[in-house]
């Protein structure tokens, strides 16, 4: 993770720096005019505001997730790429999942370590570990989806169980919203 920036700096940046022909060829991929997109990416522009699917399309191509990022610092919370789908749900798999994820939360702590052999953390190293948490967080979120799918084959009756609740209950909330418009 890069250094928290706000939402319009992240989108601008996005846009910017695509490695593939910067924002021209970016906007070309989003079937956009380049300078519609610089619009849209520019804080200072009032004619054109990107949209949360143009902003998600970004990411998409670019690979960027720093917009991602933004909003979820701004919300208090974090963005965690997981980019691995838990598919395979082998007790191997989850097992070595587990181990990579203890691996990361151990590189955290040494990179604290290291950043505070002198009892300061630098602008340097506070990047440094930002990246590093975040990518034990996203292990974390890795060995949660293993979890659950190795829990889903597992337990078959309850997640078909727990699927029929969620189905019932989305029906009970079309039919409040259909009563309250009077259909």
């Amino acid at each position: 993770m890069r250094n928290p920036m706000n939402v319009i700096d992240a989108a601008f940046n996005t846009a910017h720096n695509y490695p593939h022909g910067g924002v021209e060829a970016l906007a070309g991929r989003m079937g956009l005019s380049a300078a519609i997109l610089r619009n849209k990416v520019n804080g200072n522009a009032t004619a054109h505001h990107l949209r949360l699917d143009e902003a998600v399309k970004m990411m998409q191509l670019t690979g960027d997730h720093s917009i991602a990022h933004a909003i979820a610092h701004c919300l208090n919370g974090v963005y965690c790429d997981v980019s691995v789908e838990a598919t395979q749900t082998q007790t191997e798999d989850l097992i070595m999942t587990a181990l990579a994820a203890s691996a990361s939360s151990g590189s955290v702590i040494q990179e604290l370590h290291d950043a505070l052999e002198d009892g300061r953390i630098s602008c340097d190293q506070r990047i440094t570990l930002h990246t590093t948490i975040q990518s034990a967080m996203s292990e974390l979120q890795l060995l949660m989806r293993h979890v659950d799918a190795k829990h889903a084959e597992d337990n078959p009756h309850i997640v078909a169980q727990w699927q029929a609740e969620e189905q019932a209950k989305q029906k009970g909330v079309g039919q409040k919203i259909k009563g309250a418009l009077g259909l």
